[in-house]
């Protein structure tokens, strides 16, 4: 929002000579004869040199005099074609303080002109100052100027002149409202949104910086239902700008945080179909932004689709081959009651993340809520000695559990002894009475074990 309007002030080399011409007041001789030394130093861009010649009239001058409002005029237009904006400053606004004594000394628009470019020079030089109360007194000082251009531009000026302007002002506005963003000058912030409102109904056209800075405004205000429309309406009119898809899919997710589960529903659809329309155009296609649409298929419960997408992404390279995201596949099988192809797609991404045990465990727990036991204590075998796990406590449990539902006890006891070393099994506490259930039975089994064997000798 802080763009330079500097470009702006280039003046055609004409205009210093033309406005001795037009002026009321006459120059005193010896300021006219120093100023035919001038043309050529124009014709040449000598602005070193017609610097030079203007301060030292300027020193010969009245101060109060028609010659100094004029050299001062002058110089400030030499600075400005030099790009020494700085320089121009103050010059300008000795022409300006004398104008206003003497209003015969200049005609309206070369005033105008003047504070048009004062108002440009402090906006520009106050964006790249770090302290915000200097900022905010260069800003303050830009708007009294523009301000004053404005409450006298009263002849008709071009459509795109008055909505630079009015784009202009707004932006100032903007900029001293949000000068300080833990604290919003809402009262500043609501001048902004009136002068840009006030540009959108300057012309059938409205430059398109003006809905951006709008939009800018929505999202200081929080207003992400007006935000939305206006990106509708952007990505309307410059359908080949990405960003503003990546902006209105960004809105309505904002949006999809409702705690209404109608509205939330409602703004995921939007957003889906926002992202759909941008890939339609090319856009939006990146693995991040594929894997995104697939999360707001997932919010909308759209399960089946959504793993569509998901596998055929990871296949073809659409959406990263993370093992988390190969982990979401296999969940969304699971979503849609399809465990053995969450088991396939795990040990798919088991060859492409060897050294993960995660993966083993996760096929392991699929495996045992389909009462496949033997299966599931074979997969964490593979998972404990691959490590690599989350928490190998519970992991270790697990096998524990499982060994002793198929009655492998001393490995149970193993497990679960091993279990119990990991920070992560501290708080459980059904471990330590698996752990004592094994021992029983280990007990149980070697007492009918000898048992056994006495009634075969008896």
């Amino acid at each position: 929002m802080r763009a330079a309007l500097i470009s702006a002030l280039s003046l055609p080399v004409a205009a210093l000579a033309q406005d001795q011409e037009e002026a009321q007041p006459e120059l005193s001789e010896n300021t006219s004869e120093g100023l035919e030394k001038l043309r050529p130093m124009l014709d040449a861009k000598d602005w070193t040199g017609a610097i030079t010649l203007v301060n030292t009239l300027l020193a010969k001058a009245g101060p109060d005099s028609y010659d100094t409002a004029f050299l001062s005029d002058t110089l400030g237009k030499l600075y400005l074609q030099k790009g020494e904006y700085d320089k121009a400053v103050p010059p300008m606004e000795a022409a300006l303080r004398l104008s206003e004594r003497h209003p015969k000394f200049f005609r309206a628009s070369t005033v105008q002109d003047m504070r048009y470019y004062l108002a440009q020079i402090y906006y520009q030089n106050s964006s790249a100052v770090k302290n915000p109360a200097q900022q905010l007194q260069g800003f303050s000082k830009a708007n009294a100027f523009l301000e004053l251009w404005l409450a006298n531009s009263k002849r008709p000026n071009s459509e795109s002149l008055q909505q630079d302007a009015v784009l202009f002002h707004a932006m100032l506005l903007y900029n001293m409202a949000v000068i300080n963003p833990e604290k919003i000058d809402t009262s500043i912030l609501a001048k902004a949104e009136a002068e840009v409102d006030r540009g959108l109904h300057m012309s059938a056209h409205p430059k398109e910086n003006l809905y951006t800075l709008l939009l800018a405004i929505c999202q200081q205000k929080n207003d992400y239902v007006r935000a939305s429309e206006i990106l509708e309406l952007l990505v309307h009119q410059y359908p080949n700008k990405k960003e503003y898809w990546s902006q209105l899919v960004s809105v309505y997710l904002n949006l999809a945080q409702d705690k209404n589960e109608d509205k939330s529903r409602e703004y995921n659809i939007r957003g889906i179909i926002t992202i759909e329309r941008a890939q339609a155009l090319g856009f939006m296609k990146s693995p991040k932004e594929n894997y995104n649409l697939v999360g707001v298929y997932f919010n909308v419960g759209q399960f089946g689709h959504a793993t569509e997408l998901l596998y055929s992404g990871l296949k073809s390279g659409a959406i990263d081959s993370e093992q988390k995201n190969w982990e979401l596949l296999a969940y969304s099988y699971q979503q849609v009651d399809k465990p053995a192809q969450a088991i396939e797609v795990l040990k798919e991404a088991s060859k492409l993340f060897p050294a993960s045990g995660q993966l083993d465990y996760q096929i392991a727990q699929i495996y045992y809520g389909i009462s496949k036991s033997e299966d599931a204590y074979r997969a964490l075998n593979s998972a404990v000695a691959k490590d690599h796990l989350d928490k190998p406590g519970t992991v270790f449990g697990f096998l524990a559990y499982v060994s002793f539902e198929l009655t492998k006890y001393e490995e149970a006891l193993a497990a679960a002894e091993k279990a119990l070393t990991y920070p992560d099994s501290k708080n459980d506490t059904q471990l330590p009475k698996l752990r004592q259930a094994v021992i029983d039975a280990i007990k149980d089994r070697e007492l009918q074990k000898a048992h056994t064997e006495a009634l075969q000798k008896a």
